[in-house]
């Protein structure tokens, strides 16, 4: 139902992928939940609208392009039977270049693409006239010529502050000792992640450990080591996970495919 489209190489750190959707077989509504926070996801709809809900809005029906910022918790994307989209997944925290708005005002909501976009030489989505692999070798060489010369610095610091977490030893240093590995000061590691992420220093840290514990968990089958990701204990991993995704561990567990 799924098609994955991997980017070019010199486009990974912008686009996570690219994908299609494909419900024209009998019977085969979804409710997906892989398209959550952290990424910032461009869909062109076709055929039939589609609903997003999560725990904090009312539910919304999509019909045309919308871009959808990144959320704070998993959303469900409710596809109907016959349903056909085209979407794009950015990196976290890779559309500053690319957008008008920095993330933080894009964060839990969504948009029409002609609020954020540039007003110049952008696509139209009209996917009924081309085939979606002439559409990409488009729609990647307008998104280099957006990207090209725009915040490289920001950019590194803000690709070694992930590199920091994800490398698995800071998953719960503080936000002065990260600042002092990036030999920047603290004030301006808050600076790059607000622009980049919407949220703190801490608030990456906390939502990208949850998101590798519950990784983990679902690949494994096996709990965790609570203090090798940063937690306190078991009870402050069921309370950061619920901040995020609204759900238990278990709970959302049983949600994921």
């Amino acid at each position: 139902m799924y098609q994955i489209f991997s980017p070019p190489e010199h486009l990974r750190h912008i686009i996570r992928y690219y994908w299609l959707l494909d419900l024209s077989i009998k019977g085969r509504g979804v409710t997906e939940y892989i398209f959550a926070y952290p990424y910032v996801n461009w869909v062109f709809t076709l055929g039939a609208p589609y609903t997003v809900k999560d725990n904090q809005f009312d539910p919304l029906v999509i019909r045309d392009t919308r871009i959808l910022g990144p959320r704070t918790n998993f959303a469900e994307y409710l596809h109907p039977e016959g349903n056909l989209a085209f979407g794009v997944t950015f990196q976290f925290g890779s559309t500053l270049p690319i957008f008008k708005e920095e993330t933080s005002l894009l964060t839990n909501k969504i948009i029409l693409q002609d609020e954020i976009l540039p007003a110049f030489n952008w696509l139209t989505p009209f996917f009924e006239e081309v085939q979606p692999d002439v559409f990409m070798n488009t729609f990647n060489n307008q998104i280099e010529k957006l990207s090209r010369g725009k915040d490289r610095n920001g950019q590194v610091l803000w690709n070694q502050f992930l590199e920091l977490i994800i490398g698995g030893k800071n998953y719960a240093s503080s936000a002065n000792r990260m600042s002092r590995m990036l030999q920047i000061s603290q004030r301006h590691l808050q600076r790059i992640t607000m622009q980049y992420a919407g949220l703190t220093p801490k608030q990456v840290q906390s939502m990208i450990r949850c998101r590798l514990a519950i990784k983990h968990i679902h690949k494994t089958g096996c709990t965790p080591d609570f203090f090798h990701y940063g937690f306190y204990d078991q009870n402050h991993f069921i309370k950061e996970v619920k901040r995020w995704s609204g759900h238990t561990p278990v709970a959302l567990l049983s949600l994921l495919p």
